[in-house]
């Protein structure tokens, strides 16, 4: 029999939910996935099926949990009259919200990435299309609407962010503030100065600088470079045509 893709979906939300409950009591290393599979009423082929391995786990939470913010966002009614700041934070604050149960999990997520090496960084890249998706949106709504300039290399914006957001969630986990006080300050005096850079015109200015110190400076040097080796070609040529005489 056929299995239903919302069924699959059932499955796989099922796997991820007991997986995270494991990891958080025995933590990631001792945490086996055939317990993972039990604890979620399927064999162990299945859990592979889903997950060839417990790193595969942590991408497709992250991932999920993008999905459920995207859908929160959505649900928001009046969002698309928040200001540029007020649609980035509240996506920033919606991820730690979602993140807020599984709290212990995200900690022992952040050490293996930060400090044991345990989990690659570059590999969460993957998992993080939605986000970067969501900041795309937003900027491009944001530019549409004159709320601030177009700025140099946008596409590469929403990558930027995600690097930004890495850097709240690893302060937010070390934070003991009540409340997360300090996380909620830091946010805010943080985008702050993203909201001043990308009201301003200094993005431009300095793309406008790169530009010309690239094109006056490493272009010249290039081509210099360029003569220098013709020059030795040709030398070389020379020594070569030598050589076959004798």
């Amino acid at each position: 029999m056929k299995v239903s893709q919302s069924a699959k979906e059932k499955t796989k939300a099922k796997i991820l939910e007991e997986a995270v409950n494991l990891i958080i009591e025995k933590g990631f290393k001792s945490a086996s996935m055939r317990e993972m599979a039990k604890n979620a009423g399927v064999s162990n082929p299945t859990i592979y099926n889903y997950f060839p391995t417990k790193e595969k786990i942590v991408y497709a939470y992250v991932e999920q949990k993008h999905k459920e913010t995207a859908e929160i966002l959505q649900n928001i009614e009046d969002f698309h009259t928040y200001t540029l700041r007020e649609q980035l934070q509240t996506l920033i604050e919606t991820e730690l919200e979602l993140y807020l149960e599984d709290r212990e999990f995200i900690i022992q997520i952040s050490d293996m990435v930060f400090r044991s090496g345990g989990l690659k960084l570059d590999s969460l890249y993957d998992s993080n299309a939605l986000f970067r998706d969501m900041v795309a949106d937003i900027l491009s709504i944001a530019i549409e609407a004159g709320e601030i300039p177009n700025p140099p290399f946008e596409e590469y914006l929403p990558r930027l962010f995600w690097d930004y957001y890495i850097m709240v969630v690893a302060y937010w986990v070390k934070d003991d503030s009540e409340m997360f006080a300090n996380t909620t300050q830091f946010i805010d005096h943080s985008l702050g100065v993203i909201e001043a850079l990308l009201h301003s015109n200094i993005l431009n200015r300095a793309n406008d600088l790169g530009m010309f110190l690239f094109k006056t400076h490493f272009l010249s040097a290039l081509e210099r470079f360029s003569v220098k080796k013709s020059g030795f070609s040709k030398i070389k040529r020379k020594f070569g045509e030598v050589l076959n005489d004798k």
